[in-house]
């Protein structure tokens, strides 16, 4: 999901982000962010992404980074 505005103060120079719930390997499943991958419409169901770790402040959060389709099939090849 793109959120367009801001619900709170801390996000407001962020937007528009795409939320979304990221599946890891090992099961679990969160709700982050997906960063730096361009259009997010382009965005799919099932896209590989990697961890990106950022800093807010003294905390750090997890986020997300798609990998180009092409990059993705030719690692799984």
């Amino acid at each position: 999901m793109v959120y367009h505005h801001a619900y709170h103060d801390s996000v407001a120079d962020k937007l528009p982000y795409t939320v979304a719930v990221v599946e890891l390997d090992e099961g679990p499943r969160l709700t982050s962010n997906v960063v730096d991958s361009g259009d997010p419409e382009r965005l799919s169901i099932d896209q590989q992404l990697i961890v990106k770790i950022e800093c807010e402040g003294d905390i750090f959060v997890p986020r997300f980074v798609a990998v180009p389709r092409q990059a993705a099939v030719e690692t799984t090849a």
